[in-house]
C-alpha cells in the first residue's frame, strides 16, 4: 500500500511550491523587463535607420525584401512604412503590396472588397455551381494537394465556401475541418496571427 504523506509534510510541499511560483513570478517580471528594453532598443534603432529603410524601400519597391534586409517583420514594416513617409503612397506602390496586405487582413475581407466592385454576373458566376467536367478535375488538384484551398478557388473562379461544398457533396469531407490543410487554410483566411484552435469552423458549409 501506498503510504499517506502527514499533514506536516503536506504543509511543506506546499510552502516550497509556494517559494517556486515566488521566483518563478520574479523570473517573469525581469523577463518582461528585458522584453520591454529589448523592444525599445528595435523599435529607437528602426526609428534612427527609417530614411535608410525608406531609401532601401524606394530602390526595391518590395516590402517583404526591405522587411528581410534589415530583420524586421514584414507586418511591422507595412505599418511603419506609411508612417514614415507621410502617406500610403510608396506602400501602395510596392510590387508586393497586395500580397503583403493580403497575408495581413486575411483573404475573407480581401475577397469581401472585392466582390463589393462586382457586377451581379461576375458574382453569379463565382458561385456557380460547376459542371461535371470541372468538377473532376477539382477534385482531382485536391487529391494531388498541389494547390492550397485557396489557390484552388482562384484557379477555378469559385467563392471559397462553394468548393468546401464541392468536396462535401462528393464525399471527400464530414465538415470543414476535414479538409487537407485546414490550419494554414484558417490563418490565410483570418490574416496573419490568426491560428486554428483545432476546434473553430468558420462556416464554410453554412
Amino acid at each position: 500500500m501506498a503510504a499517506y504523506l502527514t499533514i506536516d509534510e503536506i504543509c511543506t510541499e506546499n510552502t516550497t511550491l509556494k517559494n517556486k511560483i515566488i521566483v518563478l513570478e520574479e523570473e517573469i517580471v525581469k523577463l518582461k523587463e528585458t522584453i520591454s528594453k529589448l523592444t525599445n532598443v528595435i523599435e529607437t534603432r528602426n526609428e534612427e535607420n527609417a530614411w535608410q529603410i525608406l531609401d532601401y524601400f524606394n530602390s526595391t519597391h518590395s516590402i517583404r525584401q526591405t522587411a528581410y534586409n534589415y530583420g524586421m517583420e514584414m507586418e511591422e514594416l507595412f505599418e511603419l512604412i506609411p508612417e514614415w513617409d507621410g502617406c500610403r503612397d510608396g506602400l501602395q506602390g510596392a510590387n508586393d503590396y497586395d500580397d503583403c496586405r493580403i497575408e495581413i487582413i486575411g483573404r475573407k475581407y480581401y475577397d469581401e472588397e472585392k466582390e463589393e466592385g462586382m457586377n451581379e454576373d461576375e458574382l453569379k458566376y463565382k458561385r456557380r455551381k460547376p459542371d461535371s467536367e470541372e468538377v473532376a478535375n477539382i477534385i482531382s488538384n485536391y487529391i494531388e494537394g498541389y494547390f492550397s484551398l485557396y489557390e484552388l478557388a482562384d484557379r477555378y473562379e469559385l467563392q471559397i465556401n462553394m468548393l468546401f461544398h464541392i468536396l462535401k457533396e462528393n464525399n471527400l469531407i464530414e465538415k470543414e475541418t476535414d479538409v487537407k490543410g485546414y490550419s494554414n487554410f484558417y490563418e490565410e483566411h483570418m490574416g496573419s496571427g490568426c491560428e486554428w484552435d483545432g476546434v473553430s469552423e468558420l462556416g464554410m458549409l453554412d
